[in-house]
């Protein structure tokens, strides 16, 4: 147990003072450890009803944190439940046909007053939704000596938890570098990821996993494991992508390869006996990890799947069609030996993939012939694996070119980093803007230094956040309608969604300045750095600029990292507030450089 002193506290505490708390952003959620937002509607009415009904619900476990004006409430046990009452009472979804009167409580009716909630008919009943508001429930306060307290709690509690499934208890119940890779990677991979390990509770909903009855969050169906038929929606709720992008992982980073199934996976995490010390094979993980480095491991892992995510995009079949994975749920399998062939030939030999069309013709109905893999969820073992991974390198590689020297993807991103960068954004605005272009809309189509001077300052003023903060803007993303439909009528590029933003791309610019798209990057990056921008500032977002293809588009990202001070442009100080850019007063200049001390 972690050492330290702490003690317990149980109060009862009505929901119209937890949802004073939520709106205020006093709760807070550690993705480290703790489970997505994964309820479905039907089990948010459940839980309501039981209220409505005075039934009693569990305790709710939160770990008190002392802040700078005010203690914060991290939350350890009732993550969901919360969500769906505060969901209620924003209505977000009914009751037996009924919705939250928000003129009944307080805080709602402020919120329905300024514009920021809506109320939907029919209503309960004036007292119904009165009572509701007055509901008490039993919130054990847990005062931690340290944060290494409030994880060994939440370890012991969902270790013996049979309402998780065994990768959710594995994750919930171990803190250690392959936990965090797991979840960094397999948040990318769904889209529901957040700038930082600490989230408010407020914030959570952007970051779920949703049916088709909730209009927020990350569409399951839409998530790749789902639309390409390798895992079912409740795989995905069950954190079967986890498991599934855990035992790729140990293949990439153990070697021989060790056999996949569940005594192996527990072993890796040291997940059993919560007082016994760390496993030998999970004390390997730890040192491979440190060795390669958990950014390079991430990196390399969301290069591969890019790699397969093109191949897929080449043809017009989804992965589980493409490779005949039939019946007998191998699907999982299937992928997983795709995937550390393409991972093995480009990151173990150095090739590249010359002809995507070629690499999808060679995969057709791999499951009938080269990949082997156990039905059923069986076993997998070391040997096995091995001969089906090199069978399905050997029919890919006539599509592979190579070895090449250095990285030649040096200068360039991949789709799902600027997917996770939008993800975040929907999040943390301060940190993110996205412009179409540097071209002027209108018929004339000239060069809009105006625009150019704006995004320098806009990057100057994330640099202001804080110490090492790091920001993004995204060139080649419509920020409006507007901009996206010009861009389609002038430029003729229909737009690409993803989760509201519009990627229009930058390409199209390139014949406007006469060149090709890389000439045309290259002299906007050196344009940019003669802006005005801080010298140093400058110099590193010319080097971490990128061009990222995303599904035929290119989108400039420029990526800014604040140093130990705060900037100026053009002689003066701006600083972020939400989407906007701002100048700050002489008078708040102290503010800005605290944030630095």
């Amino acid at each position: 147990m972690a050492s330290g002193t702490q003690d317990l506290s149980v109060r009862s505490e009505s929901v119209q003072r937890l949802y004073d708390l939520y709106v205020s952003d006093r709760f807070q959620v550690n993705r480290r450890y703790q489970r997505k937002l994964v309820w479905s509607v039907e089990e948010k009415e459940k839980l309501i009803d039981s209220m409505l009904r005075d039934l009693p619900l569990p305790l709710f476990l939160v770990a008190e944190i002392a802040c700078d004006t005010a203690y914060t409430y991290e939350l350890i046990d009732g993550l969901q439940r919360l969500n769906a009452i505060f969901a209620f009472l924003e209505n977000e979804y009914a009751i037996n046909g009924n919705y939250f009167d928000l003129d009944s409580l307080a805080d709602t009716k402020l919120l329905k007053d300024e514009g920021r909630l809506t109320q939907k008919l029919p209503t309960l009943r004036r007292e119904e939704s009165t009572t509701f508001a007055n509901y008490t429930v039993a919130l054990s306060v847990f005062r931690a000596a340290d944060e290494a307290s409030v994880e060994e709690v939440f370890r012991r509690i969902n270790s013996g938890g049979r309402r998780l499934s065994r990768q959710s208890l594995r994750q919930a119940g171990t803190i250690s570098p392959l936990a965090d890779l797991v979840r960094i990677i397999s948040s990318r991979v769904r889209g529901d990821t957040s700038p930082g390990e600490s989230v408010a509770l407020r914030r959570m909903p952007q970051l779920s996993i949703t049916n088709y009855n909730l209009d927020y969050g990350v569409n399951v169906d839409e998530i790749f494991w789902v639309k390409n038929g390798i895992l079912r929606r409740e795989d995905v709720r069950e954190s079967l992508d986890e498991q599934l992008i855990l035992d790729i992982l140990i293949d990439c980073l153990i070697d021989p390869l060790p056999t996949s199934g569940t005594r192996i996976r527990d072993d890796y995490y040291s997940y059993g006996d919560v007082d016994s010390g760390p496993t030998k094979a999970s004390q390997n993980m730890a040192n491979a990890i440190d060795t390669v480095g958990i950014e390079r491991i991430v990196d390399a892992f969301m290069r591969a799947y890019d790699e397969i995510r093109t191949v897929l995009a080449s043809g017009d079949k989804k992965f589980s069609a493409l490779v005949g994975a039939g019946s007998g749920g191998r699907a999982p399998r299937y992928f997983h030996g795709v995937f550390l062939a393409i991972y093995e030939l480009v990151f173990r030999e150095n090739l590249r993939v010359k002809d995507y069309t070629a690499a999808a013709g060679s995969l057709g109905n791999v499951g009938a012939g080269a990949l082997t893999v156990p039905g059923g969820g069986g076993d997998w073992s070391g040997p096995a694996k091995r001969s089906s991974i090199d069978a399905v390198k050997g029919v890919l590689r006539s599509s592979f070119e190579g070895p090449v020297e250095g990285d030649d993807l040096g200068s360039f991103g991949y789709a799902s980093q600027l997917e996770t960068i939008l993800g975040n954004a929907l999040v943390e605005q301060q940190l993110f803007d996205c412009k179409q272009g540097f071209f002027t809309l209108s018929a004339q189509r000239t060069f809009d230094e105006d625009n150019l001077k704006k995004i320098a300052k806009t990057l100057s003023a994330m640099a202001n956040t804080s110490k090492d903060a790091v920001g993004y803007v995204a060139v080649g993303i419509a920020d409006t309608d507007k901009d996206a439909t010009q861009a389609k009528q002038l430029d003729g590029v229909t737009p690409i969604l993803y989760r509201g933003f519009r990627v229009v791309g930058i390409g199209r610019e390139a014949p406007l300045h006469g060149t090709t798209l890389n000439d045309y990057w290259h002299w906007l990056i050196q344009k940019l750095l003669g802006t005005g921008l801080d010298p140093s500032l400058a110099q590193g977002v010319g080097s971490s600029a990128r061009l990222i293809s995303y599904h035929g588009f290119a989108v400039g990202l420029l990526k800014v990292q604040a140093g130990n001070a705060p900037n100026f442009f053009d002689g003066n100080l701006y600083e972020r507030s939400g989407s906007d850019t701002k100048l700050v007063a002489q008078t708040d200049y102290f503010r800005i450089f605290q944030a630095f001390s």
